[in-house]
């Protein structure tokens, strides 16, 4: 079950084409996953499927990091982009599982395709939604026309080996979890702060704002100062903090071969020069598994959440590419 709600554009969003749409889609468990629609021509237009996109933002992100691109509108030709806040992230429910596992993210895509009736479309992952995008590529082959993928390819691995370790630190984390105090901002602009000091995750505070529509929640802190209580008011994250520890099982570079290796569309990286550190070590070797695709990759100067901090470029080599894709199927008015 899906709805729909009217946003409106914020300073932000100077062109009112592109004033996307909230959506709500409550999956068959009952979580609910929200998301930003943009269209950037009227409903009564279909875009072609390699124009029409489901996004996926990245470890702690959420669909607001997907603004400053999308006002780049990817080319004159009709778009249509579903970001979603990821469960457990922005404004989605939180996984009364506890379970935060990629596949379970694919999963959630899948039912919300379902919901929309889309039949084939395209996708477009920065970071760990690059890793679901390549994972989601592999298992619908047939649907995925195209991947686009931001400072990414494929999913983080470990080796079958350091699974027992990577576990036993999970249940220590999580039991840690249950003292820690959640963190605290006194103001929107000292959280934009914080999430600018992620080392090669930051973002620098005029662009980490964007995400803090979706990705703060109000809270309250109490102080005790001279034997005086004071309750003070402001802002704690919205994301589940489970995610901010180990997760429980990490996939094999076999594992993530076995999905990689099934993907057929044409994929596109746009990797970041001063990005991850560890897609330098894994590029050369993973772009022989996409071998039934057609893989193209580009670098651009800039840190991990350049399609943020630098939208114009990153957009200027994806749109390109895009129309290249497909050209034979035209849009349907």
């Amino acid at each position: 079950m899906s709805t729909t709600s009217t946003a409106s554009a914020s300073p932000a969003q100077h062109n009112a084409a592109l004033a996307p749409e909230e959506r709500s889609f409550q999956l068959r468990n009952g979580l609910v996953i929200r998301a930003k629609h943009w269209r950037s021509a009227g409903p009564e237009v279909t875009p072609r499927d390699c124009r029409r996109f489901i996004a996926f933002h990245g470890y702690l992100d959420n669909a607001g990091s997907f603004d400053p691109i999308l006002l780049e509108q990817l080319g004159p030709e009709p778009v249509e982009i579903l970001a979603l806040d990821l469960a457990g992230h922005g404004t989605s429910d939180h996984r009364t599982s506890e379970d935060y596992a990629l596949w379970r993210y694919i999963e959630d895509a899948d039912q919300i395709v379902e919901q929309l009736g889309w039949q084939r479309h395209a996708i477009i992952g920065h970071s760990m939604g690059g890793a679901i995008s390549t994972l989601y590529a592999g298992l619908f082959e047939s649907r995925v026309t195209l991947c686009v993928l931001l400072d990414n390819m494929g999913p983080l691995t470990r080796s079958v080996e350091d699974q027992p370790q990577h576990l036993l630190e999970h249940i220590a984390d999580k039991k840690n979890l249950l003292t820690k105090r959640s963190a605290f901002h006194p103001t929107v602009e000292s959280a934009c702060q914080a999430r600018s000091h992620g080392g090669a995750y930051g973002i620098a505070p005029e662009f980490a704002a964007l995400l803090m529509p979706r990705g703060l929640r109000p809270s309250e802190r109490t102080l005790e100062e001279n034997g005086k209580t004071t309750v003070v008011q402001g802002w704690t994250w919205s994301t589940d903090r489970l995610l901010t520890i180990r997760s429980a099982q990490s996939m094999s570079e076999e594992y993530a071969k076995a999905f990689m290796s099934r993907i057929t569309c044409p994929v596109f990286a746009v990797m970041a020069e001063e990005g991850l550190f560890h897609l330098k070590d894994v590029l050369n070797h993973r772009t022989d598994w996409i071998h039934k695709g057609k893989l193209e990759v580009t670098s651009v100067p800039g840190k991990h959440s350049v399609h943020m901090e630098n939208a114009p470029l990153v957009a200027s080599k994806i749109i390109p590419w895009i129309l290249a894709q497909d050209v034979r199927e035209l849009a349907k008015l």
